[in-house]
């Protein structure tokens, strides 16, 4: 009864948001309580427009992602790594910031699952931060900061091997920015729905590779490999 609870109040405050997440959404698969899956993931967003005529963001992260099944209808997930942001502009103009630190942080519920029909629903959110290095066009030093938040609602059919998922997402991508240390500005991003469409692979004996395109609120791929233990 918690769960279907739980569950509930996930997908109904997604439904009632007035913000757009940007984070991959991990697919349906999660561990069974006590176990592990552990992976390695590449996350790119392509493009995602900022508010207010602010340009748009783009940027690269390589994760390694590790989920924990706290009860058979719960998991926690999180990842570290690293990652690299740009900034689309007229106004500075564009900047490129080198990879830095990017690590994350989740949770997943299992929602209604017909075992016969090999179709499951799962909700979770999902956030994503990332911080590159300064960089220092002409005089300046611009820093920036990525917030990525995530929340999902996803259905997926089993068919042999092959688990594809359809779903949707609200948040938001935060680019918050810094020049000379000082100047603090948090500009979100524009739109406040996605789309979301992937698959999960069983490539062989509990190891799953997993794509998933994400769109509608702008454009991004992850693309990882992950081994259940």
């Amino acid at each position: 009864m918690f769960r279907k609870v739980f569950f509930a109040l996930i997908a109904s405050g997604m439904l009632c948001s007035g913000i757009s997440y940007g984070a991959p959404c991990y697919g349906t698969h999660m561990p069974k309580e006590k176990q592990w899956i552990l992976g390695m993931q590449g996350n790119f967003l392509i493009d995602r427009n900022l508010d207010n005529n602010r340009g748009s963001t783009s940027g690269n992260r390589y994760f390694l992602t590790v989920s924990l099944g706290a009860f058979d209808w719960i998991c926690f997930d999180g990842k570290i790594g690293m990652g690299d942001v740009a900034w689309h502009n007229s106004d500075p103009g564009n900047l490129n910031f080198n990879s830095g630190f990017a690590g994350a942080y989740g949770f997943r519920i299992k929602g209604y699952e017909n075992k016969e029909l090999g179709i499951k629903t799962v909700a979770g959110f999902q956030h994503i931060s990332v911080h590159p290095t300064m960089a220092s066009p002409a005089s300046d030093n611009h820093r920036v900061i990525i917030d990525d938040w995530q929340g999902s609602a996803l259905v997926s059919k089993d068919i042999g091997s092959l688990t594809p998922y359809v779903g949707a997402r609200y948040g938001t991508v935060d680019y918050i920015k810094w020049v000379d240390e000082h100047d603090r500005k948090r500009i979100k991003s524009e739109k406040v729905f996605g789309a979301v469409i992937g698959f999960d692979y069983l490539v062989k004996k509990d190891t799953r590779l997993n794509i998933e395109c994400d769109f509608l609120d702008g454009e991004e791929l992850s693309m990882g490999i992950s081994r259940d233990f």
